[in-house]
């Protein structure tokens, strides 16, 4: 598969979600989401100037889904259910949580006592640095897993997500 065919069936598959996609297919729309975020931030920096994030957050919004079907077509081509893709995103939406209820915590204890906030008090010496650093690591690890799925070769032949892809 081609750069630009790659591209045309991403955007085509965008809410697509069964059967499976090759690694062409993804590694090439990968390319294409990786260098377009690029070019647009470029643009955006010159027209715009430093700061302004608007531009590749549109991108990043249009793009989104198309790259997420293809995705999740990858993973199944290899044999692994697509929903796996959803744990990183998992990670950070709980680490983002707990990390914002700290937050909160020790701005009610800011403005309660006037002195910043201690938390060995609320969960023990350096326990809110662990978790902020055990999310991370865990993000890291989930996300490693993931590109070492979608590197791995094609599951030969049918499987629960469809037929095999054709080689073109």
């Amino acid at each position: 598969m081609t750069f630009s065919k790659a591209i045309i069936s991403g955007f085509r598959g965008a809410f697509t979600y069964n059967g499976r996609a090759r690694r062409p297919e993804y590694w090439w729309f990968f390319l294409f989401v990786f260098a377009g975020a690029f070019v647009v931030g470029l643009l955006e920096l010159a027209l715009l100037g430093p700061g302004s994030s608007t531009l590749v957050a549109l991108f990043q919004l249009a793009i989104f889904l198309p790259f997420l079907a293809v995705g999740w077509r990858r993973l199944q081509d290899t044999g692994r259910p697509g929903w796996w893709l959803l744990v990183p995103v998992a990670i950070v939406v709980i680490s983002t949580l707990v990390s914002g209820s700290l937050t909160r915590t020790m701005m009610e204890r800011v403005v309660a006592d006037g002195e910043p906030a201690n938390f060995s008090g609320l969960m023990g010496d350096g326990m809110s640095a662990g978790i902020v650093a055990l999310a991370g690591f865990a993000q890291l690890l989930a996300g490693l897993v993931i590109i070492w799925w979608m590197s791995r070769p094609s599951q030969r032949g049918p499987n629960e997500y469809g037929p095999e892809p054709r080689v073109r």
